[in-house]
């Protein structure tokens, strides 16, 4: 009888990742996994404090750069983004690409916007093309000096938006709430409230007694918060505190506008409207107790044929005072958006171009998938 011949069994070693067999499946794509398991050991960590739409869009883009990210929010994720008053996005290439990758329905239109001069409504910012140099800076002085209740500064050519554009804006409407909840859905939020940042032993630490390390710190709460929690310099900064009322007019005069500005009124309270689910949203700056008779004195002036108050939002965080002093951030704590970077031009479509701008100066490849 002839030897018989002896056949060697395949080694049995399992994927660490799924428990399958190494030869069940493509030895190319196991080594892949092992080598992302391990590279993701190692990865950069990027903390981020503040969940309104500036942390969220943070995460979403760092995410898509291959890094770990958390976002710590101590409150409902969107922030004060919700809350009412003029929101519109404008349209850019970034912006119609992230609502397509998150399935979000959108249009685009024009920005329909107008000032009151006389007690009529003009096409804005086209009606300043037709005035002359100092009038037009005149009228924007004066809508500063009405927001800030300051005379104007460096802030002043902020005060309104595009004045010196020769066409109105292109922008993007969508559902709001459904592009927060899409975003809030791909971050990994640790609902929590910061107590200090070590930016020396680069942590943070929460409330509970939680320290959270990173590598990277992107910091999207306002600068009053961080004054008083960092141990690093930054300074207050002071904001308009801002009443937003929801008026329901009996006859709408304004249903061609996407908002108003109203530098010169009766009693010099509202600056501007723009409108809402049911009506109009009617803004005003200032101490409520001290600005509740003058708005109403304007509301009669802005809907002569009679209104309804519906509802208010009093003394949120409005227009930002010019700071006297620049913060001091660590290398490795970046601030984003309006009340972090203090710039009262940080759009949404401006900050999704700064997390772009930050990630390409870090030296990150943006990765696909």
């Amino acid at each position: 009888m002839g030897r018989q011949r002896r056949v060697m069994s395949k080694p049995r070693l399992e994927c660490a990742d799924c428990g399958h067999h190494i030869w069940d499946r493509n030895i190319k794509e196991y080594l892949e996994a092992v080598k992302r398991k391990r590279d993701e050991e190692f990865m950069e960590r990027v903390v981020i404090i503040g969940g309104g739409v500036s942390g969220l869009l943070a995460s979403y883009v760092v995410k898509r750069y291959g890094r770990r990210v958390k976002v710590i929010e101590e409150a409902k994720p969107g922030g004060d983004f919700l809350l009412g008053g003029l929101k519109y996005i404008h349209r850019t290439v970034r912006m119609e690409g992230l609502f397509n990758e998150l399935s979000l329905p959108w249009s685009h239109y024009r920005v329909n916007g107008g000032i009151m001069l006389k007690g009529k409504v003009e096409p804005y910012p086209k009606c300043l093309q037709f005035m002359s140099k100092e009038e037009a800076m005149r009228i924007q002085e004066d809508h500063y000096r009405k927001t800030r209740k300051s005379e104007p500064g460096k802030f002043g050519s902020k005060a309104m938006n595009d004045p010196a554009a020769k066409v109105s804006r292109r922008a993007i409407r969508c559902d709001f709430e459904e592009m927060i909840k899409e975003l809030a859905k791909r971050a990994d939020i640790v609902k929590a409230r910061v107590s200090f940042i070590e930016s020396k032993r680069n942590r943070v630490k929460t409330f509970d007694g939680e320290f959270i390390y990173y590598d990277r710190l992107i910091v999207t709460i306002p600068l009053w918060i961080v004054h008083h929690i960092a141990d690093f310099y930054v300074p207050q900064g002071m904001a308009m505190s801002l009443n937003i009322l929801d008026v329901i007019p009996n006859r709408d005069r304004y249903a061609r506008w996407d908002y108003i500005y109203t530098p010169y009124t009766p009693s010099s309270a509202v600056h501007r409207l723009s409108p809402s689910d049911h009506g109009y949203s009617i803004e005003i700056n200032g101490d409520w107790a001290q600005q509740e008779r003058a708005t109403c004195n304007d509301l009669a002036f802005l809907f002569p044929d009679g209104f309804v108050v519906r509802g208010a939002k009093i003394g949120t965080k409005g227009h930002l005072l010019e700071l006297v002093v620049k913060p001091d951030w660590p290398e490795n704590v970046t601030p984003l958006g309006r009340f972090a970077q203090w710039d009262p031009r940080a759009t949404t479509d401006v900050t999704l171009d700064n997390i772009h701008k930050m990630a390409k100066g870090w030296g990150w490849k943006k990765i696909s998938y």
